[in-house]
């Protein structure tokens, strides 16, 4: 998730960086997409990941032996990385978002 978001954040960036030098509203419309398809599946493999990694994390809970704890600390650290992708989408959909 971590590296996901990252990603997410490199995807903006690089947008950023060839919108200003396109001129052409096609063309930049093309990029926008592109990317926009590339967050997306970014997004999604992370989503997946993390919802494999919940459900380890509450069977190991769910067992009640010594590991519980270590694996309500990782719920606690899923459930911060999953904040930070939410925060990260929000950002790329503000973004690009089109101004009325």
């Amino acid at each position: 998730m971590e590296r996901a978001c990252s990603m997410i954040a490199e995807l903006g960036s690089e947008l950023d960086q060839r919108l200003v030098s396109e001129r052409q509203p096609a063309e930049q419309l093309r990029l926008l997409r592109s990317t926009t398809n590339r967050i997306t599946r970014t997004a999604n493999d992370a989503i997946q990941a993390y919802i494999r990694a919940r459900r380890a994390v509450n069977a190991e809970v769910e067992r009640d032996t010594a590991r519980a704890e270590d694996a309500l600390v990782m719920r606690g650290l899923l459930q911060a990385a999953r904040l930070e992708l939410l925060r990260q989408l929000d950002v790329a959909s503000a973004r690009y978002t089109p101004k009325a």
